[in-house]
């Protein structure tokens, strides 16, 4: 099985604004070239600073713990339901 990591990818001056810019993304053996990283998907919009990053990586942790939430009703849902058999 094949797993991913998340990593960042930082410019200190991107193409489009001339400015630092840095964004998150899933670190995969293939997918889009950027600058020489291997990307294959973005998971956050670039951001032009360490605040806008933060505020991403925030909203990640949020995501994440919204399914870990969700995740943990049906595993204990399913559990219940297995012992009353």
């Amino acid at each position: 099985m094949e797993t991913a990591n998340l990593d960042f990818w930082y410019l200190e001056s991107d193409p489009r604004t001339q400015q630092p810019s840095a964004c998150i993304y899933v670190k995969s053996t293939s997918g889009e070239d950027y600058d020489g990283i291997r990307a294959e998907r973005l998971i956050s919009a670039h951001c032009m600073s360490f605040i806008d990053l933060d505020a991403e990586i925030r909203r990640l942790h949020a995501e994440l713990d919204e399914i870990r939430a969700r995740a943990k009703k049906k595993f204990y849902k399913a559990e219940a339901a297995g012992a009353g058999r």
